[in-house]
């Protein structure tokens, strides 16, 4: 069988009745070494062909003594996220890679192993990249011409020719000829296909440890089911390309989702201090925010804060009141002094008391004391000072809190004298 395989070896596509007595002799191992050889001979024709083919472009220039042809193409044009990344190949006169395809035809470890041996018999190689957010800025066609251009002036040598795959120039200032299908038609081309998509690919495995939601390492940036659903769930990350429409519109259903949040916190807080904090909670998201619902949300700012003024006032009119009802003299009201407020002034005996009133709809009486925090209790001791200042004679004096439950009916009224001390 040794000898009969070295005899089919030197056999060639034309030896038609060597081939014939092969397949048909009567001994059935040699009849199928000779269809597997014969066969593979064909594929190995074939693929001569298919790479003559493919060259025919470079053949034309290297036959006229052109040495540096360049082609260029670029991947993720069409991708959600991540770079478009463009690659530039110059290739040695008479190269033939067999092999080397479209990198979309190519499964992932064939590209690996055909851009190991392109990078190892290239003449050049170039690779250029534009952000996410520069083709946001520029257009998904003006970022892929600049990735090209970019690519080309990588190069350790400016090319003679630039083979260019598509139909659109990048204008590289170089002798350009544009070629539709050029992954395709062109081998040069091809390999700038396979060198990219390889590049890209590493970028945005990479990525997936940095973002590991959106499944990068396995769609690229594709919109895969699996990435358009983790869009819907997160919305984008900083790598997503915002000016297309999968991600504009998990933008604006995460904007719609956000201000709805927002809202519905301006319309439940009750009291001034808790309308800051969401009022910061919205500055702080105004980038995310489209100007309808920011809009939106100063209307219901501007009607939250004239209710708690109004409530506010109610419950420093039922505080005070109390108070009377309970012997306290009413000193002062809305007492401002630099650096703070104190709701109500009152002398009950020898002491003088200085009231915080808080006023809720039913949701914080259990807890009044939470609402005055260190920073308001500050504030209430400096103002007291300033105004324990003004007076002829020294007295004692105590801090009190009154929680006033707007929402019972008559309003419910809870007291904690000597809340705290300075």
């Amino acid at each position: 069988m040794a000898q009969v395989a070295s005899w089919l070896d030197g056999l060639g596509p034309d030896d038609e009745a060597a081939w014939a007595a092969a397949e048909a002799d009567a001994r059935l191992a040699v009849r199928r070494l000779a269809i597997r050889r014969r066969r593979a001979l064909a594929r190995a024709a074939a693929e001569q062909a298919r790479l003559d083919d493919m060259l025919r472009f470079e053949n034309r220039y290297w036959a006229q003594g052109v040495e540096r042809i360049a082609g260029v193409d670029e991947v993720g044009r069409g991708c959600l996220a991540g770079p478009v990344v463009a690659a530039a190949v110059v290739l040695p006169p008479g190269t033939r890679i067999c092999g080397l395809d479209d990198s979309k035809r190519l499964p992932p470890g064939r590209r690996q192993v055909l851009a190991e041996q392109i990078r190892a018999q290239a003449l050049g190689i170039g690779i250029g990249q534009v952000d996410a957010a520069e083709i946001d800025r520029r257009n998904i066609l003006q970022a892929a011409l600049a990735a090209m251009r970019a690519a080309l002036q990588e190069l350790a040598g400016p090319p003679e020719v630039v083979l260019v795959d598509g139909p659109v120039l990048p204008g590289s200032g170089m002798p350009e000829v544009a070629i539709v299908d050029g992954d395709a038609r062109s081998l040069s081309i091809a390999a700038a296909s396979v060198v990219a998509k390889v590049h890209r690919d590493g970028l945005m495995a990479a990525a997936a440890a940095q973002f590991p939601r959106y499944g990068f390492e396995r769609n690229k940036g594709y919109g895969s089911p699996e990435h358009l659903a983790a869009l819907r769930l997160y919305g984008p990350c900083a790598l997503h390309r915002r000016s297309f429409a999968p991600v504009s519109g998990s933008l604006a259903v995460q904007a719609e989702e956000l201000a709805a949040e927002h809202l519905a916190q301006v319309r439940q807080v009750d009291d001034e201090a808790g309308l800051a904090r969401v009022a910061a909670a919205i500055r702080q998201d105004v980038g995310r925010l489209g100007e309808t619902q920011l809009e939106m949300l100063r209307r219901a700012y501007v009607q939250a804060r004239s209710r708690l003024r109004r409530a506010g006032e109610r419950g420093e009119e039922v505080a005070a009141r109390y108070l009377r009802e309970r012997g306290y003299g009413i000193l002062a009201r809305r007492y401002r002094a630099a650096g703070g407020e104190i709701d109500v002034i009152a002398r009950h005996g020898a002491e003088l008391v200085f009231v915080e009133v808080k006023t809720t709809a039913g949701k914080a009486l259990a807890w009044p004391a939470s609402r005055v925090d260190a920073v308001k209790r500050a504030r209430t001791v400096q103002a007291a000072r300033q105004y324990l200042a003004r007076q002829p004679d020294e007295c004692a004096c105590r801090f009190d809190v009154i929680v006033v439950d707007l929402g019972a009916a008559p309003p419910a009224v809870q007291h904690l004298p000597d809340a705290w001390r300075p």
